[in-house]
């Protein structure tokens, strides 16, 4: 199954990530990361400054469903908070929300340390509709958000500042943000202290526990002794006992050639409330990116045909959503990639049935988030530390 399609605009750089060896020797290692996309690499970056660990990735590292993230860095979940109360309480979805201010935090804290070099941006969101079914669930949104000090801001069509139609907004001036996945992933390889012990091109294709210690076996026939082995594969399963963790489903973007003159309040992110819902970024050079019209995973390739229909709707929903450009929309690049989500928003992170084996797989709008978080949470269960968000992540929990 390939999980990417089509050329995405994130890794057309020149600035590629060096390229790194395959293994072909056995070796050992306290803790093995099986993955080498934007969440294995986070989770690289921050256990290698406190254990031994080894990263391994069957392609090259960023290549696959990081090409085609959406990077938008929101606290804000897929759901609305009064649907996510079905799921968690009302304290637990506080500090889901608080984490994503504070993963956020912790992307600006990296950048300053080791340079923007991924294009990243904090700037506000948008949540918006334009059905009169809509406007009530916004309403409750912005309470709940009011009501937990999160700030938020209502706009309509009487104060609409958006050069597009909306019959309710709900702005956010702070705490979101947006950056170039493919070269944060490339800032967090190359910035980790494991440099000896990064191998591409290196495929898991089983594993052994015996007497607490694991032997991974490669595609080339090496071995690969641990102590903890860590999945974070994205939304391939494929090595794990249970094959359906989180519901995935394909999802599409274009992206324009650079458009004159085009822009909005604070160039927020946008997102509507249709199901599935769409996103909107605008980047630097004025190009945009718009995506979304989901449609179900299945375990082959990735359907051209389909895929094409999804670009030609998503280009005629964007020239829709901004007549006064319909002359300088021009679509650049089309990509589409599996993307997953669980009932509580949240990824799937922690110890599993095996205590020597442990997920780092994220899911939902905040994939980038639950990384940064995630990272943290994995460190403090390897140290036998209490984390208020282990069960919130945990991949044994029933939501």
């Amino acid at each position: 199954m390939k999980y990417l399609k089509g050329k995405a605009n994130f890794s057309d750089v020149e600035d590629k990530i060096r390229q790194y060896p395959y293994l072909d020797t056995d070796m050992d290692c306290d803790i093995l990361i099986v993955g080498g996309g934007i969440n294995g690499a986070v989770l690289n970056f921050y256990l290698s400054q406190k254990f031994d660990v080894a990263l391994i990735d069957a392609s090259r590292f960023g290549r696959c469903c990081t090409s085609a993230a959406t990077a938008l860095l929101e606290y804000q979940l897929d759901d609305y908070a009064e649907d996510l109360l079905q799921f968690m309480n009302e304290k637990d979805l506080v500090l889901a929300y608080k984490m994503g201010l504070d993963s956020i935090e912790m992307i600006d804290d990296f950048i300053r340390e080791h340079g923007n070099l991924c294009h990243f941006r904090k700037c506000p969101s948008l949540m918006y509709t334009n059905n009169i079914f809509g406007i009530k669930p916004l309403e409750k949104e912005h309470e709940f958000r009011l009501k937990h000090g999160f700030p938020s801001v209502l706009y309509s069509d009487r104060n609409n500042p958006f050069p597009f139609k909306l019959k309710l907004g709900l702005y956010n001036e702070n705490g979101r943000g947006e950056l170039n996945p493919y070269l944060f992933t490339k800032q967090m390889i190359e910035n980790s202290e494991t440099q000896s012990c990064l191998f591409e091109n290196t495929k898991l294709v089983s594993f052994k526990e015996c007497d607490g210690t694991i032997k991974a076996h490669t595609e080339f026939g090496n071995i690969i002794t641990c102590k903890k082995l860590i999945f974070a594969t994205g939304f391939n399963f494929s090595l794990m006992k249970d094959k359906d963790l989180c519901e995935r489903v394909i999802s599409y973007s274009i992206v324009t050639k650079p458009i004159k003159n085009i822009r909005w309040k604070g160039n927020a992110l946008v997102q509507d409330d249709k199901d599935p819902y769409h996103y909107l970024r605008i980047f630097p050079d004025n190009r945009l990116i718009f995506g979304g019209e989901d449609t179900k995973f299945k375990l082959k390739n990735i359907d051209l045909n389909l895929a094409k229909k999804k670009y030609d709707k998503l280009e005629k929903e964007l020239k829709k959503l901004f007549p006064m450009f319909e002359k300088d929309i021009v679509v650049e690049y089309k990509f589409c990639g599996a993307f997953g989500s669980t009932p509580n928003n949240l990824g799937l992170i922690g110890k599993t049935e095996n205590p020597n084996v442990l997920y780092f797989l994220s899911a939902g709008t905040n994939g980038i988030i639950n990384a940064m978080a995630g990272a943290k949470l994995v460190e403090d269960i390897l140290s036998d530390k209490a984390n208020p968000l282990e069960a919130l992540f945990s991949p044994m929990r029933e939501n």
